[in-house]
């Protein structure tokens, strides 16, 4: 079993890299962005902040994975509160960003920016 942990616990770590360096590149400014993401700039990802807290999510959760049955203590005994805690504020983060980001796009699709920009 612990063979098995051990050779699970790399690919979890670096799952968890990935998700994390995605997260922070959903924020990175990109001028070349279709429409400016809910945060008012243009950015690589234009679904950013959701698409950040969906990426930091997964990492913290593939992080915790990974820590709690995989890694080096994966018996000893740790808080919940923690992961707990920061699984609310991103989905906080997420809830709260999806009606400007659902009138963003209802706004696009009907044309209302453009209009308004025209007049």
């Amino acid at each position: 079993m612990e063979k098995k942990a051990h050779l699970a616990y790399a690919p979890l770590l670096a799952l968890s890299g990935l998700l994390a360096a995605a997260a922070i590149a959903t924020l990175v400014p990109n001028a070349q962005a279709s429409w400016n993401n809910v945060l008012g700039y243009k950015s690589l990802c234009t679904f950013a902040p959701i698409a950040t807290a969906i990426c930091a999510l997964l990492a913290g959760a593939t992080c915790v994975m990974r820590v709690r049955i995989f890694g080096p203590q994966a018996g000893y005994r740790r808080p919940w509160k923690p992961p707990i805690l920061a699984a609310i504020i991103l989905l906080g983060t997420i809830v709260l960003s999806l009606p400007p980001y659902i009138q963003a796009k209802s706004d696009a699709v009907s044309g209302a920016t453009t209009k308004g920009s025209e007049e």
